[in-house]
């Protein structure tokens, strides 16, 4: 709990890194937001325009008032054409399949269609021609489309490459099959969403699979072939039964949705949280054009200074000879290098760059850094970034590497020291200096390796204020 109060104060940087600034509480970030509040999503979805999905599946999902997306070859829709047509008024989606299911040669039946003997020219044509097919078919044309077989390459050897980001060209989703995760939503691609299989299982073991997916506030994309009571790569229509009245229970957790639905929910949640943070940042500095911020909604100069007592002497945009701009090693482009440990200082001004607020202040610092702390730091403390006015602990918000090896990595978080230290005992022998500390548990630091650091704050100057720090998180 950071209770004392926080103030203005300045951003001062001792470590190589790129860096943002963004006036987002932590309390914003921690869930994604599914329909009519619901905690998870989940999609039903069916494979090879088998006969089952109109001769069984037509009628259950009527009885059932729910809807699904089938992955279709055009081949396998025209016997039972009628069936289809039906399936496509009722609202179901259909997805594109390819013509030939071509899959690994590796399977007997795929050896005369083997994506090991296609290129990503002959899969552009194929995908075109079915989706051409399919309109004239059932009068829709598709936009998501599932892997055949789950592969997702054509060719062999050197030739061998991946047809994904042609199925991002051309549709907006492609489903895996047999994948382990769900798909997270706020980092799922679209173009190669994971598909759990659901043939062969009962609902007790999809429930499983449900309360996974609520838990942490996923999409579950099931995948099956058959309908039916029992059999090879079926998925049984009891489990439906229960599957799909647990989903459209008044109390469910689950928003049932067919792929396309999904998929345009969360690019709309996507799009606006971009939104969103480009109007929270406060400031950005790449450093791919120089020593000045790219975005700063206050001062964009990088200063410099003898120590961090002697303000009054900083100059703009001049760099010690310890510190450089390289433009090519940084994560995407340049960064900022420190090549020693030395005494001048370099910083940005905090003032009208941090959205101070002095009742409840919220934000998180972004950095990216690339160091060995056991080989490349000299003895002492180092603070990638600290945030004060006055003192590591007075009013000051930070990241350090600890003095010695091998080193801790730590966010500290204090307010005014006469509040939260009124007898100024050491921070050696001061639990309420520990107190304030997080200590990460993960530390994949190393030389020539970019780790990115994210240190939220939220509701300081508060008593709900908290601290939060993430390492490739």
């Amino acid at each position: 709990m950071i209770k004392e109060r926080i103030k203005q104060s300045v951003l001062s940087a001792i470590l190589g890194f790129c860096l943002s600034l963004l006036a987002i509480p932590a309390t914003h970030a921690q869930s994604f937001p599914w329909p009519e509040g619901k905690k998870a999503a989940l999609t039903l979805t069916f494979d090879d325009a088998r006969l089952s999905h109109p001769d069984v599946g037509l009628e259950l999902f009527r009885e059932l008032d729910a809807k699904a997306t089938f992955y279709v070859v055009p081949g396998a829709v025209q016997q039972r054409l009628e069936g289809w047509k039906q399936l496509v008024r009722d609202g179901h989606e259909i997805g594109n399949h390819t013509i030939n299911h071509p899959c690994t040669g590796n399977f007997d039946w795929s050896r005369d269609k083997a994506l090991e003997d296609y290129n990503l020219a002959s899969m552009r044509q194929e995908l075109l021609e079915c989706n051409q097919q399919i309109q004239a078919l059932l009068g829709v044309t598709p936009v998501s489309f599932a892997y055949t077989c789950g592969n997702t390459f054509v060719g062999r050897g050197q030739a061998h490459e991946s047809y994904v980001p042609l199925i991002a060209e051309l549709f907006e989703s492609g489903r895996g099959w047999l994948n382990e995760p769900q798909n997270d939503p706020a980092y799922a691609d679209y173009a190669l969403l994971q598909g759990n299989e659901m043939d062969g299982k009962d609902f007790p073991e999809i429930k499983a699979m449900i309360d996974a997916s609520v838990a942490r506030g996923n999409w579950l994309l099931l995948a099956g072939h058959e309908i039916g009571e029992e059999g090879h790569q079926t998925t049984r229509t009891e489990m439906l039964r229960a599957l799909v009245a647990y989903a459209k229970a008044p109390d469910s957790p689950l928003w049932l949705a067919t792929v396309t639905e999904v998929v345009q929910h969360i690019e709309n949640v996507r799009t606006e949280r971009e939104e969103n943070l480009a109007a929270a940042l406060s400031l950005a500095a790449t450093f791919d054009q120089g020593v000045s911020a790219d975005f700063a909604i206050g001062d964009d100069r990088l200063y410099s200074a003898p120590s961090y007592d002697r303000g009054d002497l900083r100059t703009a945009n001049y760099l010690p000879e310890e510190t450089s701009i390289n433009p090519e090693t940084g994560k995407h482009g340049g960064t900022l290098e420190f090549k020693r440990k030395g005494r001048p200082i370099v910083f940005f001004n905090a003032k009208e760059n941090m959205s101070y607020d002095p009742s409840s202040w919220s934000g998180t610092v972004s950095m990216w850094l690339s160091v060995d702390p056991e080989n490349d730091l000299a003895p002492g403390y180092t603070d990638p970034i600290q945030i004060t006015d006055s003192n590591y602990d007075d009013a000051a918000l930070w990241v350090d590497f600890s003095k010695t090896n091998p080193r801790d990595f730590r966010m500290g978080a204090f307010g005014d020291r006469s509040v939260w230290n009124p007898n100024q005992l050491s921070p050696d022998t001061n639990t309420a200096f520990i107190d304030r500390l997080i200590v990460a548990e993960d530390r994949p630091f190393s030389r020539g390796k970019w780790t990115h650091i994210c240190m939220v704050f939220d509701r300081l100057n508060t008593d709900l204020a908290q601290g939060l720090l993430y390492v490739n998180g």
